[in-house]
């Protein structure tokens, strides 16, 4: 079971492994939000309805769904990518979680985050169901299970 943070650095890590490698993949804070959406969705899905990020939740925001902490995190850049930052807070991450958050930055790390935010509004979805249809803006959890789960 993962902390957001967790998740969040490794996805980092990964970013900046491909930037030492000589790949240069944009991450700002709307495509980190988007990653971690697909991250957490996929792997429940995989995982019989497992959280990956067991600490919060996402909730249903203009451009789709964010986790509030990370977005504060790093709304400093505005539009702009995220630094390389020296990260080791993904120790612990467990080998099936590595796997899913691997393949999900591998299949999308060449999207532009308004792609992601596009695939994240889907009629239907999560994002979408909340975002027009509830006054609490959280998603729930089980929503997404729903919805990945019937979509793999």
């Amino acid at each position: 079971m993962a902390t957001v943070q967790q998740v969040t650095d490794f996805l980092l890590n990964l970013r900046d492994n491909d930037m030492e490698a000589g790949k240069y993949y944009s991450l700002s804070n709307l495509k980190l939000q988007k990653l971690l959406y697909f991250c957490h969705g996929i792997f429940s899905a995989v995982h019989q309805g497992r959280r990956l990020i067991v600490d919060e939740n996402f909730e249903a925001w203009r451009y789709g769904p964010v986790i509030p902490s990370v977005y504060f995190r790093f709304n400093s850049y505005g539009q702009n990518d995220i630094p390389q930052i020296e990260l080791d807070n993904f120790i612990g991450l467990q080998p099936d979680e590595i796997i899913v958050i691997q393949n999900v930055w591998n299949n999308l790390k060449q999207r532009s985050a308004f792609d992601l935010v596009e695939a994240s509004h889907v009629s239907e979805g999560p994002w979408h169901n909340v975002y027009y249809n509830d006054s609490d803006n959280v998603i729930q959890h089980e929503q997404i299970v729903n919805y990945f789960g019937g979509h793999r």
